[in-house]
């Protein structure tokens, strides 16, 4: 089976654009403002990367640091916004027949993938949130997906003004400002009905939506940024009622301790980071306490934007994590490295190439690239109707060249998605 076919394609694609247009028209005759904007009076281009989250400009980060608090000071903000990704997903082989998700076919999927409602903003003075509840149209379930609640100050420290804050949150790197760590690193969407995926180590999504954390930081005025805390596992109960629990799952013994100190520059026209993150984590079996494994994992990574006159954006960021696995039937160690480029014209027409490679134990070995093209028509603060309507319609292409030691067999995961991400 050829990976492209047109004619299926371009009948997918149509769909999805009308998709598009149809909800594009009722944000700009509705209260359709995503919170954040509605909250502060800017324009979505203010924060995000091709006027389209989550890709932080310097604006944006300083806001994430803020607590979401960030406001116009006119009264009425709700904070309360929504989200609707559809996809359409040709893959260069068959779902399996028993992997077939309830509903669709083994090949040229298209779905309202995802649907998600998010209490986003201001709560109260120093007090805010990003917090997401998600249904899943392939799925077909409802969970609490990622949540970070903060509380934020400043304060006068070492003859500079610095930020403070404690976050709450159950995604380790979610709460992280820059874009370079796993919780909010390209790609940022991905297909439900992908045929494989790179083994990662356990602080890429590892423990994301089963644990619970609370973490201290720092943003100090010289540049540098710190943070500390720790993260347990949500009761088995709580997971059962909010989530898609499976018996299969693991809980963290003990305290996972999570460390993290980078360094920031905004120079207007461009913006660096580079840092260091780690957590320790020791996870067991619900059924069983005697099955553990220790899990270390430390990481670098980096980000720079070029911004200039937000004409032409380019962009670059990357993270490499090492992890090593001790268990009772010996050590495992993995290592995965991320980079991706992305360039941006008029805030608008973007396209983004990365690159994953797993190394570490010969029966990880993974590589390949993400490509991707988009066009974001809304957001900015000259847009027509508002400018926070939000739409972003994209093609998406991943190949692998390796995957999990094979190399001849690789591409038969190969997979093209096109896709309508609106929020409102």
């Amino acid at each position: 089976m050829s990976l492209f076919d047109s004619s299926r394609f371009l009948r997918a694609t149509s769909r999805l654009i009308v998709a598009a247009a149809l909800t594009t028209i009722g944000m700009t005759n509705a209260f359709a403002v995503p919170s954040y904007a509605r909250q502060t009076g800017d324009s979505c281009d203010a924060c995000h990367i091709g006027s389209i989250g989550p890709q932080l400009t310097p604006h944006g980060m300083k806001f994430k640091l803020g607590g979401y608090t960030d406001t116009d000071g006119k009264p009425g903000h709700i904070p309360l916004a929504a989200m609707a990704i559809a996809t359409y997903t040709h893959s260069s082989s068959d779902i399996p027949d028993d992997e077939v998700p309830s509903g669709y076919s083994s090949n040229n999927n298209t779905a309202l993938q995802e649907l998600s409602g998010f209490i986003a903003g201001k709560w109260f003075d120093h007090v805010g949130s990003f917090t997401q509840i998600t249904y899943s149209g392939v799925e077909k379930v409802t969970s609490l997906d990622n949540a970070d609640i903060r509380f934020a100050t400043t304060a006068n420290l070492f003859g500079g003004d610095a930020t403070l804050g404690v976050t709450l949150n159950n995604n380790p790197t979610i709460q992280d400002p820059f874009n370079s760590l796993p919780g909010w690193r390209f790609p940022f969407l991905g297909s439900d009905f992908a045929l494989a995926e790179a083994p990662g180590p356990l602080l890429d999504g590892g423990i994301e939506l089963q644990a619970l954390g609370i973490t201290a930081y720092a943003q100090l005025a010289n540049g540098i940024y710190a943070e500390l805390g720790n993260y347990s596992s949500l009761s088995r109960g709580f997971l059962k009622g909010v989530n898609d629990y499976s018996d299969e799952q693991q809980k963290i013994d003990g305290a996972s301790p999570y460390y993290r100190i980078a360094y920031f520059k905004d120079n207007k026209t461009d913006a660096y980071s580079f840092g260091l993150v780690g957590m320790n984590t020791k996870l067991k079996d619900y059924n069983d306490s005697s099955v553990n494994e220790k899990f270390n994992d430390i990481g670098v990574d980096g980000n720079y934007q070029f911004l200039g006159t937000r004409k032409h954006i380019i962009t670059v960021a990357g993270s490499y994590i090492h992890e090593t696995v001790k268990s009772d039937g010996g050590d495992v160690k993995l290592n995965q490295l991320k980079v991706s480029g992305s360039y941006y014209f008029d805030k608008t027409y973007g396209g983004t190439l990365g690159y994953f490679n797993v190394s570490g134990d010969s029966d990880l070995a993974t590589n390949g690239m993400v490509l991707q093209a988009d066009y974001t028509p809304f957001g900015k603060e000259d847009s027509y109707g508002a400018p926070w309507a939000n739409v972003r319609v994209g093609l998406q292409y991943t190949m692998f060249n390796k995957l999990e030691g094979d190399s001849s067999g690789a591409s038969d995961n190969n997979s093209l998605m096109a896709f309508v991400w609106a929020s409102l």
